[in-house]
């Protein structure tokens, strides 16, 4: 890396470089978190899963929905934003731009998206929004702090104004119908990507080339 030194990181900034994407058994690891979420039953049972196994190709696995990451990938878990708030993971991905992050929050497996009375997210689903809504605010009133943070400062001059994303893992894929593709498609449109723990199963069995 040539505005990064890899080894200069904190502990906790977990890096994956192309071989380590090329020594996973990417159709196993899609097969055993799948497996995972099905037998779901609490809220943290995921988390617990990939942190307990230190399985963190799987939130960065994400970054297969964005244009970047190609270059250099990382994902830190429970970042914490000031003394305000915690992410459950940030991710940090590079293209020919310069790097980006996604501020990912994990929720619910179990649960709808959408009410099935209304044409409105559930409160899992509305909570885990809130929780973005307010690391957005966080960065609008912050961004110089969190670019001068630990890890974070290195590369503060290659960030590009719009480099800050947003992802909500919630729910399953037989749980959310058109409707709530349209409401999720809303939030797109203002930097918030909203995928299914079903999505993430694609991306780990895509991981043998990288992100």
């Amino acid at each position: 890396m040539d505005e990064l030194q890899i080894n200069r990181l904190p502990k906790n900034f977990y890096v994956y470089e192309m071989s380590d994407y090329r020594s996973l058994d990417c159709k196993k690891e899609a097969q055993e978190f799948l497996d995972a979420i099905n037998t779901s039953k609490r809220e943290n049972d995921i988390q617990t899963y990939i942190k307990n196994n230190e399985k963190w190709f799987i939130p960065l696995s994400i970054l297969k929905a964005y244009d970047f990451g190609h270059h250099f990938s990382c994902v830190v878990p429970e970042y914490q934003l000031g003394a305000e708030y915690r992410l459950d993971y940030l991710l940090i991905g590079k293209n020919s731009l310069g790097y980006q992050f996604v501020f990912v929050e994990f929720e619910d497996v179990n649960v709808d998206y959408r009410l099935k009375t209304s044409n409105a997210e559930t409160d899992k689903v509305r909570k885990g929004l809130n929780q973005i809504r307010d690391w957005k605010r966080w960065i609008e009133q912050n961004r110089g702090y969190f670019l001068n943070s630990e890890g974070i400062k290195d590369i503060s001059n290659n960030v590009p104004s719009w480099g800050f994303r947003y992802c909500l893992v919630v729910s399953r894929r037989d749980r959310m119908d058109e409707l709530s593709n349209q409401l999720r498609g809303e939030m797109q449109d203002i930097g918030v990507k909203i995928i299914s723990y079903d999505r993430i199963v694609d991306y780990v069995g895509l991981l043998h080339n990288g992100i």
